[in-house]
């Protein structure tokens, strides 16, 4: 864990983050990661068992609690197309690529469109390694064609992310789960 990246909350125990991307990415590691690892039992049996790892840390429980928590209020707040990218974004996880899919297959236009093609301009945009000659075999266009669909996906993704990260920070500094700006960096 990087120590500049968040820190806790001594009063609340909860830990604060940079950026919803930041909470996002940390609440979907947490969650997918066990709560114990059998290797640390023997290590557990030292604690007090007062809710607090060592130095005053959170327990791999509360990390689990918290990650739900962020999980949760994402779930609440964010429309089903927000959250779908976000599922895909920041989970991983395929069940919100039809949403996404239909979405930018609306923003295209009319046509007929792989939904194949589609899927892979949202894995690539998510960080997946694919080219623009892949895409285009999928799309079954031209080069140029391809470039401009991929572009145009990037675009509406783009406003997907960005309309969710700006309804995300404005709640979860709301509820002080972001660092206020007057903390400085530790270097």
């Amino acid at each position: 864990m990087e120590i500049a990246v968040r820190y806790i909350n001594q009063r609340n125990m909860t830990m604060k983050f940079n950026d919803p991307q930041h909470a996002l990415g940390w609440a979907y590691e947490t969650c997918s990661r066990p709560i114990v690892k059998i290797s640390s039992v023997n290590a557990m049996r030292g604690t007090d068992g007062a809710g607090e790892g060592a130095n005053g840390e959170l327990t791999a429980y509360d990390r689990h609690a918290q990650a739900a928590l962020i999980l949760g209020l994402c779930e609440r707040i964010l429309p089903a197309l927000h959250m779908a990218y976000v599922s895909v974004q920041f989970g991983r996880e395929a069940s919100g690529f039809d949403l996404l899919a239909r979405h930018l297959n609306a923003n295209f236009g009319t046509g007929m469109h792989s939904r194949r093609g589609t899927e892979q301009i949202i894995r690539t945009y998510c960080g997946e390694k694919s080219g623009l000659r892949e895409l285009r075999k999928s799309m079954a266009c031209g080069m140029l064609k391809a470039a401009s669909l991929r572009n145009r996906g990037y675009d509406a993704l783009d406003m997907i992310h960005n309309q969710a990260m700006d309804i995300l920070q404005k709640e979860m500094g709301s509820r002080d789960l972001l660092r206020s700006p007057m903390v400085g960096e530790i270097a």
